[in-house]
């Protein structure tokens, strides 16, 4: 259990939580969300008693385990470091799994982790934690390091975890399938929603409608207390002066009330600025073949046209990024790579790397809008989240999210038609992940995109790759990814843990459930179809409504058509996955 009275965090000229109560019991699954800067990693390390500069009181029972306190190996290699806590058969066995899951191939259990980089370590920690027997997690940012098949391994601990946990993340999907209260930091508050992720955010644009309308019925109080206290003085009775004197308590009383109500905030985002409209290109804007690196990705073709999104997909280490390199002219290998007609293509990392630390962040959007007034820079750098004053912070202020966002927003201002963007949500909050994501749809250029994010891949990509064997493969969805990858790692995993069988039975009991509701649905609507040819029978000479009921079946005949499209791609999804049980 974690327990907080009276907690108050704060820094020289800024407090991030005031008088904060919270109860969070043993097993429940917990997000915590804000802004970048907010709080929520210092919390997390308070919780954890590395942070100890707060007022009030944390109160823990059980083990309470936090993914960053494994900094320190006291192991040489991967497996030896899992067998430090793996001290029964069954330990050892899940250890196995675990590594596995999070993309360990064998060969590299036994290598010196000293070899290993940045993000393999974490996945390390993430793994042996939950070896460890902890009764509460606190982990931020989990998902970083992973990817898909990484993340869908972690989804399926946390789902089989016997305790609790609370989680910072940006990732919508992970937030959505592991997590069923959402605690968010704002204006120095927690506000607490008991619910899932998407009755979260409805609620959430419920409160903030709620919230305006009081505040608007209290301000018409006040503006109507204000009319009647000058009234009745400028009557100037006896009478009217006492009840001049009895409204302005009241209004003293109101102001006050006003002026201490704590609200959820969310400032206007300056939405009426439009993203600028890229430069015009030919058909074909980049046009890959036969490209080749090393031993890492071999013998690669594709061509990408004008306005596509395209996402490139693959385990970690699979060679997506060597592939952007290869693009971007950073590494030397074999084939040819050529970009079309008039393509001006920006890569996203070299601009944040460009960024002028000295800056603000109105500096650096305004070296490129030298033409426009303060207010409209103002605006654009509002719909990136750099709102009211933020506008002046220095870019060396900036969380890491921050600044690959205003490099978003400096580029897009170049008018570039191909964007390419490698891991863009790694270090970005949950908002600022929601802003990309507007952006990249509204962008009017073609995308690549490499990343862990599935929801945002869904919402912005229309074309998918994913590297299999060294190569590159055209695939029709994020779901036929999720097969192949199964498909293509069956031999690996024909030992399957417990936990990766009780997994594919979940989702195939999902895809089950789905299909029987859509044959439903199919049966319903093809009842309804059959009224209406009824009804087209006896119309008679009505052409009118001859007309309105043709045009219905057509809607329905439609339908219908797309159910049982939908309902084959998922008996073939059945398919595959009952054939790995």
């Amino acid at each position: 259990m974690i327990v907080l009275n009276n907690l108050s965090i704060s820094f020289p000229g800024k407090t991030l939580l005031s008088n904060i109560n919270l109860n969070i019991s043993d097993k429940e699954k917990v997000a915590l969300i804000g802004k970048n800067g907010s709080g929520k990693t210092t919390l997390l390390k308070a919780i954890a008693g590395i942070y100890n500069d707060y007022a009030g009181q944390i109160v823990t029972t059980g083990k309470v385990l936090y993914l960053d306190q494994f900094r320190v190996f006291d192991a040489k290699t991967p497996f030896e470091y899992y067998l430090k806590v793996a001290d029964t058969p069954e330990k050892e066995r899940i250890a196995r799994s675990i590594l596995k899951g999070l993309g360990f191939n064998e060969k590299d259990w036994n290598r010196d982790i000293s070899t290993f980089s940045g993000g393999e370590r974490t996945r390390l920690h993430i793994g042996r934690i939950f070896l460890e027997n902890p009764d509460f997690l606190l982990l931020d940012e989990p998902t970083n390091f992973l990817d898909i098949s990484g993340i869908h391994f972690l989804k399926s601990l946390l789902r089989n975890f016997d305790g609790g946990y609370l989680i910072i993340s940006h990732d919508r999907s992970f937030l959505r399938d592991t997590c069923n209260r959402f605690l968010e930091i704002n204006n120095e508050k927690i506000w607490d929603f008991n619910m899932n992720f998407d009755d979260y955010l409805r609620e959430r644009k419920n409160l903030l409608l709620h919230q305006e309308r009081e505040l608007k019925n209290r301000t018409r109080e006040i503006e109507r207390l204000k009319t009647m206290i000058e009234r009745y003085k400028k009557w100037g009775r006896e009478k009217s002066i006492k009840q001049a004197k009895s409204k302005e308590k009241l209004l003293e009383k109101r102001l006050k009330e006003l002026e201490e109500k704590t609200l959820f905030l969310e400032e206007e985002s300056g939405k009426k600025v439009k993203i600028p409209v890229p430069e015009p290109a030919g058909y074909v804007i980049l046009e890959v073949k036969g490209a080749s690196f090393l031993d890492v990705i071999k013998d690669i073709s594709f061509t990408i046209y004008n306005g596509e999104k395209v996402a490139i997909l693959g385990p970690n280490g699979s060679g997506k990024s060597t592939l952007l390199r290869l693009i971007n002219g950073k590494i030397a290998g074999s084939g040819e790579i050529k970009f079309g007609h008039n393509v001006k293509a920006v890569f996203l990392d070299q601009f944040v790397e460009n960024l002028n630390l000295e800056n603000t962040v109105f500096e650096e959007l305004a070296s490129e809008m030298k033409m426009e007034p303060d207010y409209i820079i103002r605006a654009y750098a509002g719909r990136f989240g750099f709102k009211g004053e933020e506008v002046f912070k220095l870019v060396l202020e900036l969380s890491g999210g921050e600044k690959q966002i205003l490099a978003l927003a400096k580029v897009l201002l170049k008018k570039p038609n191909l964007l390419v963007l490698d891991e863009p949500t790694n270090h970005m909050d949950l908002e600022t992940t929601e802003i990309l994501e507007k952006a990249l749809r509204e962008y009017e250029g073609s995308v690549i995109l490499i990343s862990h994010d599935e929801e945002l891949i869904k919402n912005v990509c229309n074309r998918y790759f994913m590297i299999r064997n060294k190569t590159l493969h055209e695939i029709s969805s994020l779901d036929e990814y999720d097969i192949q990858h199964e498909k293509n790692n069956r031999t690996r995993k024909s030992s399957n843990t417990f936990i990766e069988r009780k997994r594919i039975k979940n989702k195939v009991k999902k895809i089950g459930e789905t299909i029987d509701k859509l044959v439903q649905e199919e049966k319903e609507l093809s009842n309804q179809l059959e009224k209406i040819d009824i009804e087209l029978v006896k119309v008679g000479s009505d052409y009118i409504k001859a007309m309105r009921l043709t045009k219905e079946k057509e809607n329905l005949e439609e339908k219908i058509l797309k159910i049982l499209e939908e309902i084959e791609k998922l008996r073939h999804q059945l398919e595959v996955l009952t054939e790995q049980l």
